[in-house]
């Protein structure tokens, strides 16, 4: 089994060594080839340009997809973003990859540091809405094509419904530390039951 990851920082492993990024956590279960495509900052539109080059062009049996923080932090349309990954997923399955989908993580909003991080153009609030309204959009999306997805926004939710801030790199409240990376490493080799 190869498994190409593409997306932004939360694939890409900001904030912790990027050996123990999720990706690279698989890698290193020893049971699959890991290719860790993730660019910090990267928006669906980026990910969809770079899909074929960055994807596509290693044949790997299996895709994970995910994005849309970037987007939704500029406060992008949910279609656009939903468009852009229904793309790179039927082109995945063109070429005869399975597609899986990866539900973003939420925010924890008492977490950030709004000295160093940058507002969101809607604000904090909003995003942390729209993440949650796009995390429902994408699993219907995601249900309606009978693609696999992951589910890491649930996995951050806890039993009364808070953001679990346990996985979140300190002061940062959007980026998982190595607690948080492991538990999205164990949720995809749980799915893929290997």
């Amino acid at each position: 089994m190869e498994i190409a990851c593409i997306g932004d920082s939360l694939t890409e492993g900001l904030g912790v060594d990027k050996e123990n990024s999720w990706p690279m956590t698989l890698a290193k279960s020893g049971k699959m080839k890991v290719i860790n495509r993730g660019i910090s900052g990267d928006t669906t539109t980026g990910m969809t340009s770079r899909f074929y080059h960055d994807v596509i062009g290693y044949q790997p049996t299996h895709s994970i997809i995910m994005g849309g923080h970037n987007d939704l932090w500029w406060d992008a349309p949910l279609n656009s973003i939903l468009s852009n990954i229904y793309s790179m997923a039927k082109q995945s399955v063109h070429h005869k990859i399975t597609p899986i989908i990866g539900i973003p993580t939420p925010i924890y909003i008492e977490g950030i540091n709004h000295e160093t991080v940058w507002k969101p153009r809607a604000g904090y609030q909003m995003l942390q809405n729209k993440l949650c309204e796009f995390s429902s959009s994408l699993k219907i999306m995601v249900e309606n094509n009978r693609w696999n997805f992951i589910d890491f926004y649930s996995l951050y939710i806890n039993q009364n419904q808070y953001v679990n801030s346990h996985y979140f790199v300190n002061t940062d409240g959007i980026h998982p530390n190595e607690k948080g990376h492991q538990a999205m490493a164990n949720l995809v080799l749980n799915l893929l039951e290997i």
